[in-house]
């Protein structure tokens, strides 16, 4: 887990996803599917999301979508009654 920890730190989609959900008080896990980074977000009340991202930028805005694409799933999800959704 040492070379994934590292590359996490170096990715900007991980960076500015972790830092808006620090900011919003959202505890996560960080974890690897293959070749797939995402993120688990813990929403209360036993939901949660599992979120991929891209694991380089395809180009400037990759990690502000990234966040975007974030809050949406956020907000889906905590109107949702299924407890087992995927972003």
């Amino acid at each position: 887990m040492g070379n994934f920890n590292r590359a996490l730190r170096r990715n900007e989609s991980f960076i500015k996803l972790s830092a808006y959900l620090t900011q919003h008080g959202y505890s996560f896990e960080p974890s690897m599917a293959g070749k797939h980074p995402y993120v688990v977000v813990q929403l209360g009340e036993g939901k949660s999301v599992k979120f991929f991202f891209p694991s380089s930028a395809g180009d400037c805005r990759s990690a502000d979508n990234c966040v975007s694409q974030i809050k949406r799933g956020i907000r889906q999800r905590l109107v949702s009654n299924d407890n087992n959704a995927r972003v």
